[in-house]
């Protein structure tokens, strides 16, 4: 009788293990906003809103959420406010996504900015909206991180002209690929689809990545066995 509730208990407890584990995948994308003529950090990282045309993109990026009551993804971001008390987010039955957007964090203090880079910079994959006379460079956002950049640039027409810079280990993904050319009404859902494609492909490079439900299926099974 010992012996099964020893069993018995040690099953529990690993069941409730498995049901902690996530169920989705889970992504963290950065949006940053550059105005004309911002030419560093901190003038990029103080922007607290964008342009119309940003706004009604970064709305359509997923759900604003309120981040003190959020039961979803979080992705590190804070229930206190001192990295913002709302950000888009994205979920279907298989995914979580959320967006750690520039502009909705604070940048009254030079603590809140770092904290804001620490944040934005140590996510993989980038998206940069640029309404720079010239081509975003890379290292102008300095991280060891952003294996993807995503940048928009706002042309004639409503029309927007895509380029996306990678680090060469990173695989294909799409389906937004570099000179595409989105109207204003498809970018929203075409970039967060290419995020997520993106964040994939940059996961799948790292040592001894399992992707998740082959992953949750293993625990499953170990979890069963443990019930014999």
């Amino acid at each position: 009788l010992s012996e099964w509730k020893r069993k018995n208990s040690k099953l529990l407890r690993e069941l409730k293990n498995l049901d902690s584990r996530q169920c989705r995948e889970t992504h963290k994308i950065a949006v940053f906003y550059i105005g004309e003529g911002q030419e560093d950090k901190c003038s990029i990282l103080s922007n607290t809103e964008g342009s119309q045309a940003y706004e009604d993109f970064v709305s359509g990026l997923g759900w604003e959420v309120n981040l003190a009551t959020h039961c979803g993804f979080m992705g590190g971001l804070q229930r206190n406010s001192s990295t913002g008390s709302t950000a888009p987010y994205y979920a279907t039955s298989n995914v979580e996504v959320i967006f750690h957007v520039s502009t909705r964090m604070p940048s009254d203090s030079d603590d809140s900015i770092t904290k804001k880079l620490r944040h934005l910079g140590n996510d993989e994959v980038h998206i940069v909206w640029s309404e720079h006379t010239r081509d975003y460079r890379r290292g102008i956002i300095p991280t060891d991180f952003g294996d993807v950049l995503i940048i928009i640039y706002p042309i004639k027409n409503h029309m927007f002209f895509v380029q996306i810079m990678k680090k060469p280990q990173v695989p294909f993904f799409g389906p937004l690929f570099d000179g595409a050319i989105v109207t204003g009404t498809l970018l929203p859902s075409l970039v967060r689809a290419t995020c997520i494609n993106a964040s994939r492909a940059v996961k799948s490079r790292l040592p001894l990545y399992q992707s998740l439900y082959p992953s949750r299926l293993r625990e499953h099974d170990f979890h069963l066995t443990l019930g014999h």
